[in-house]
């Protein structure tokens, strides 16, 4: 992994970042983990959004070079999850209908997917449940204003990796996550702190900056199981940590564990922190109980 620990120190000045002893055991996981360098391909994309005149063409024609990325990354535009009102055929399409940001933020997503989907036992039953919950998070990011559905499911992809990558390194870990993931987090956290010295949503952080991820995303995912509301200055940190919350809630009522004091704490959080409608709400609760928004 290519981040040095003299660099921990500077990621750690920020309020809302992860202290750098913490970060320093991130780090330390990581290395075990062997953490996989993002695609070529995803980084000659980014210097081209970033760059003072981005050229939609020349950064479609980047992406179709990776076949692998766009045969998925046109397969997910194109579910239940996005909603574009039309069938997308090409990268160029769909860079034309969604602008470089928004794609470069799915393109990133992608790229995640087919770096970490190769997984066996415990930690690949966690991959599939990430990959659900991500979709579930770009669905309900529809119906909440200011969050686009491309940064919603990037970081629905990326705010539980850190428990892969514990999966993958620990044999016991899988039976904590079973446990406790959707239910009850707080127990899995403390499980993670007392046998592995770092929380997931930690070490994900550092691997979001690893790959050079949106800040507002990276902060989101360090704090997407923190009690209360989080005074960021990006408003958006706080809304995908409440559409986390969100989908965590809507998850339990599937598995009929809704009752349970934090999912219950989860569900207050997340009506208080999103603008969302009573009817959506509603129809989003009732989706949820009839199994539909997970298929």
């Amino acid at each position: 992994m290519s981040i040095a620990p003299r660099a921990l120190a500077r990621l750690s000045n920020a309020a809302l970042y992860p202290s750098k002893s913490s970060l320093t055991a991130a780090f330390e996981i990581a290395k075990k983990a062997k953490i996989p360098q993002m695609p070529d391909v995803v980084m000659a994309l980014k210097q081209e959004v970033s760059s003072a005149e981005p050229d939609l063409s020349r950064a479609a024609n980047l992406i179709a070079q990776d076949l692998a990325i766009t045969g998925h990354l046109l397969k997910t535009i194109n579910s239940s999850a996005f909603n574009l009102g039309t069938k997308v055929a090409s990268v160029q399409q769909a860079a034309s209908l969604m602008g470089l940001k928004r794609l470069s933020n799915l393109v990133s997503a992608e790229a995640i997917d087919q770096m970490l989907a190769e997984q066996q036992g415990t930690a690949r039953i966690i991959w599939e449940s990430i990959m659900e919950e991500a979709q579930l998070i770009a669905r309900v990011s529809q119906v909440v204003p200011g969050i686009s559905d491309d940064e919603a499911y990037l970081f629905g992809i990326m705010h539980d990796v850190g428990c892969l990558i514990f999966a993958s390194i620990s044999r016991d870990y899988g039976s904590a996550w079973s446990l406790n993931s959707h239910s009850e987090p707080s127990e899995l956290i403390a499980y993670e702190k007392r046998n592995l010295g770092v929380e997931h949503h930690i070490l994900g952080f550092l691997l979001a900056r690893h790959w050079q991820l949106p800040d507002h995303v990276a902060v989101a995912i360090c704090h997407h199981h923190t009690p209360g509301h989080l005074n960021a200055e990006d408003p958006r940190v706080a809304q995908l940590i409440a559409i986390s919350k969100l989908a965590h809630y809507l998850i339990a009522i599937s598995q009929g564990t809704d009752g349970l004091p934090q999912m219950h704490a989860y569900r207050e959080e997340a009506w208080q922190d999103l603008d969302i409608s009573e009817q959506d709400w509603t129809d989003l609760c009732d989706k949820a109980a009839a199994g539909e928004l997970t298929n």
